[in-house]
C-alpha cells in the first residue's frame, strides 16, 4: 500500500493541526484556533480526494509477498507449478493477485474475474470443483477454494497443446466403398467401366492424397485407408466432400454409384477398429449407402450424407442364399417363434403370418408371439373378421407364455419387420435367446439387435411382406400361401408404399403381382383400408392445422390425442400437397399418458430417418416415426425445426 502512505501522513498531520486548534480554543485564543480548522479542512479535504482517487486507480490491495503468506518453499512450488492465487470480494472483484500474473501481464486487481475469462462464472453457478479457460493464447485451470473469497489458478498451456497433439495423431482407419460398383463390373462394358474408374475411382485417390491418407485398394469397389484424428477432424469439418464429388459424377455418367464410407477411432487396439469398422461400413450401407459412418470407441455412430434413396442392390443370388440359411435355421431348431412390434401393422402380422406358414411346412412348431400386443386398428378389424380362419392355421401366444415356454438354447426367435429389442413383442427375454433371425426393411441403426445368427435387412425393399414374398418364391419346396395371409401380405406391401406411390421400384410390383397370383383379395384389400366418418372427420381437423415450413415442409402439430395410424394416413395426405418435400404430423399418443407421437414421411429427395433418428427415433429414407415421453407435442416440434435447420445448413455446407 505504498501508494497510499503519502495521503495517510497528510491525514495524520490535519488530526496533530485539529488538536492544535483544539487546545488554542481552550486558551480563548479564537482567532487563530478558527485560521488553523480552516488550515485542517483544507488538509484533510485534499488528503481524502487523492486517496480517493488512488483507490479508484489501484484497488483495495494488501500488498503482501506471497512468500510471508505461504512461505518460500510454497512460494519456489507455485512458481515451478506455473500457479497463482486470487482474491475476490463479495462483487466478484479481484482485490489481490499473485505475481503469476504481473509475470505474464495480467493485471486484474480491480477488476471483475469474469472479464479475464468468462467461464469463472460456472464456479459460482454450477455444482464443478474446476473449469478450464482461455485467454491470450494460454489455456487455465482454474478451481474455487470452498467457503473463502480465494481462486487458484495453474496454466495448463503446455499439457492442452500436448494432449491436442497426442489426440490429433490418434490412429483413425477406414474403408470407403463404391455403392454398385459390381453390378456395373459385370455387364463386362469397357468403355463404361473406363470413364467410372475415371471419374469415380480417381478423384477418390486425389482426395484421400490431398488430405494427407494413406490409401489403397483391396478390392474393384473398396479402399483401405488410414489417417490421424487432426486429418478426420477437418474431412468431417469439410462434411466429407467426396460424397458429393462422386454423386455429382455419378450423375453425369448417369450411372446408380454412390459412396458409403466408415471410420473407427478412440483406440489403440487394431482388431477392435478392424471390427468396427467392418460394422460400420455394413451400417452405412445397410441405411441405403451414400453416406459417412464414423465412431468413437468410447461413443456413438455418427452419420453424414444419406440424402438420396439407393436403387436396389440386392441380387437374385443373395436372395437365394438368404432363403437358404433362413430354411436351414429353422430345420435345425426345435420349434421356431416369431416376434413383432407393438403396435402391429399389416406389414409386420404379413409378415409373421407368411414366415410361419413357411415352418409348418417344414414340420416345425411355430408360436407368434403377437397376442395381448397392441395392434393397429384397421389390422384389429380385419384379424377379426377372418379370426376363426386365422387361429386355425396359426399359433398365437402372448410374450409371457413365450418367456415360460422357450427353449433358449434349442429354439429359433424370428424378429419380422423389425429389430429394436425396445419395441419387439419379445423384448422381456430376447437377450436371452442364442438363435435368431431378423426378416426386417428398416435401415439399421445403433439398437439394432445383438448376437444374430443371421440378419436379412434390405431398406431397399418396400416393406418385409415384399422380401418375404421373393423368399417364398426362391425355395424349392412349396408353402402354402392362403387367400387370407396373401390379402394381409399384399397390404402390408400398399400400406408400406401408400399405395405403390413412394419406396416402390419393380421389385415390389413383382411381389405384389405374385400375392395376387397366390390369391390375394384387392376388393378387401381396400375395404380394409377405408375408415369411418368419425376418423375422417378428426384427419380433415388435422389437415387444417398443418403449416408450410420452408417453402418445403409440412408440419402438423396438435394437442388433440390420436391413434398412431391417423398420424401416419395425416402426413401421408399432406405429402400429396406441391412442393412438400418432407410431412411431419405430431400429437398426443391416445391411450397413452404423456407420450407424444410423430410420423414422417418424405417424397424421396429428402431422408427423414436422418431427421427422426436426432429425434431418438427411426424407420427408413421416406417413412419414419418416433415417440416421446419427455416431450410435448409444442417441445417437439421446436427440437423438428431445430434439427431441419441444422440439416439446410449442412445441405448447404456440403
Amino acid at each position: 500500500m505504498k501508494q497510499y502512505r503519502k495521503w495517510l501522513i497528510l491525514a495524520s498531520v490535519g488530526a496533530v493541526m485539529a488538536a492544535v486548534g483544539i487546545i488554542l480554543l481552550f486558551l480563548d485564543h479564537q482567532t487563530k484556533a478558527g485560521i488553523l480548522f480552516i488550515v485542517v479542512t483544507a488538509v484533510l479535504a485534499l488528503a481524502f480526494s487523492q486517496l480517493w482517487q488512488d483507490v479508484r486507480r489501484y484497488g483495495v490491495q494488501t500488498e503482501l509477498d506471497i512468500s510471508r503468506v505461504l512461505g518460500k518453499d510454497a512460494k519456489d512450488a507455485l512458481s515451478f507449478g506455473n500457479g497463482g492465487i486470487l482474491t475476490y470480494n463479495d462483487e466478484y472483484t479481484v482485490t489481490w493477485q499473485s505475481p503469476f500474473f504481473k509475470e505474464r501481464g495480467i493485471d486484474l486487481v480491480n477488476h471483475q474475474l469474469t472479464s479475464w475469462i468468462r467461464e469463472i462464472r460456472d464456479l459460482f453457478e454450477e455444482e464443478v470443483d474446476y473449469i478450464v479457460g482461455y485467454a491470450d493464447n494460454s489455456a487455465y485451470e482454474i478451481m474455487r477454494k470452498a467457503d473463502s473469497n480465494i481462486l487458484y489458478v495453474k496454466d495448463i498451456t503446455n499439457y492442452q497443446n500436448l494432449s491436442q497433439k497426442y489426440m490429433n495423431s490418434g490412429t483413425v482407419v477406414g474403408i470407403i466403398q463404391l455403392d454398385n460398383y459390381v453390378e456395373y463390373q459385370s455387364y463386362e462394358n469397357e468403355a463404361l467401366m473406363e470413364q467410372i474408374n475415371t471419374h469415380l475411382r480417381a478423384p477418390i485417390l486425389k482426395w484421400a492424397h490431398d488430405n494427407g491418407m494413406l490409401i489403397r485398394r483391396f478390392r474393384s469397389d473398396r479402399f483401405f485407408v488410414v489417417l490421424n484424428q487432426g486429418l478426420f477432424e477437418k474431412i468431417r469439418k469439410d462434411n466429407f466432400t467426396i460424397l458429393q464429388i462422386v454423386k455429382d459424377e455419378a450423375h453425369n455418367l448417369d450411372v446408380s454409384i454412390t459412396l458409403s464410407m466408415a471410420f473407427a477411432y478412440g483406440t489403440e487396439d487394431f482388431n477392435e477398429l478392424d471390427s468396427m469398422v467392418s460394422e460400420l461400413l455394413e451400417l452405412a450401407q445397410s441405411r441405403g449407402g451414400d453416406q459417412v459412418a464414423f465412431r468413437n470407441a468410447k461413443g456413438r455412430a455418427q452419420f453424414v450424407g444419406g440424402n438420396s434413396e439407393n436403387s436396389s442392390s440386392r441380387s437374385k443370388v443373395r436372395v437365394h442364399t438368404m432363403a437358404q440359411s433362413i430354411q436351414g435355421a429353422v430345420r435345425d431348431a426345435e420349434n421356431v417363434y416369431i416376434a413383432g412390434h407393438t403396435v402391429t401393422d399389416f406389414d409386420c402380422m404379413g409378415a409373421a403370418l407368411a414366415v410361419s406358414g413357411w415352418c409348418r411346412a417344414l414340420g416345425k412348431k411355430v408360436f407368434i408371439v403377437l397376442d395381448g400386443v397392441p395392434w393397429d386398428d384397421q389390422l384389429t378389424l380385419m384379424m377379426q373378421r377372418y379370426k376363426k380362419t386365422i387361429r386355425e392355421r396359426h399359433t398365437f401366444i402372448s410374450p409371457l407364455e413365450a418367456a415360460d415356454q422357450i427353449d433358449y438354447d434349442r429354439d429359433l426367435l424370428i424378429m419380422v419387420d423389425h429389430a429394436i429389442p425396445a419395441i419387439s413383442s419379445a423384448k422381456d427375454f430376447i437377450d436371452t435367446c442364442k438363435n435368431i433371425i431378423v426378416i426386417d426393411h428398416h435401415r439399421k441403426n445403433e439398437q439394432f439387435v445383438k448376437h444374430t445368427m443371421l440378419s436379412y435387412v434390405e431398406s431397399t425393399a418396400s416393406s418385409t411382406c415384399e422380401l418375404i414374398t421373393e423368399l417364398l418364391q426362391i425355395i424349392p419346396n412349396h408353402v402354402p400361401i392362403y387367400e387370407t395371409e396373401a390379402t394381409i401380405m399384399y397390404l402390408g406391401i400398399i400400406v408400406d408404399t401408400n399405395r405403390f406411390k413412394m419406396h416402390t421400384d419393380a421389385r415390389t410390383f413383382e411381389a405384389a403381382a405374385a400375392l395376387r397370383s397366390w390369391g390375394a383379395n384387392a376388393k378387401e384389400a381396400e375395404k380394409a383400408l377405408t375408415i369411418d366418418w368419425e376418423d375422417f372427420n378428426i384427419k380433415n381437423k388435422l389437415l387444417s392445422e398443418a403449416k408450410v415450413v420452408d417453402g418445403r415442409f409440412m408440419i402438423m402439430c396438435t394437442d388433440t390425442p390420436v391413434e398412431k395410424t391417423m398420424l401416419a394416413t395425416t402426413a401421408d395426405t399432406l405429402l400429396s400437397i406441391q412442393g412438400c418435400q418432407a410431412a411431419f404430423a405430431m400429437a398426443p399418443l391416445k391411450g397413452k399418458t404423456r407420450v407424444t407421437a410423430l410420423s414422417a414421411r418424405g417424397a424421396g429427395d429428402f431422408n427423414v430417418q436422418k431427421v427422426i433418428e436426432k429425434l431418438q427415433g427411426g424407420g427408413h429414407f421416406s417413412a419414419a416415426a418416433v415417440e416421446r415421453g419427455d416431450l410435448k407435442p409444442e417441445e417437439l416440434k421446436q427440437e423438428l425445426l431445430n434439427i431441419l435447420q441444422e440439416e439446410e445448413h449442412e445441405s448447404h455446407s456440403a
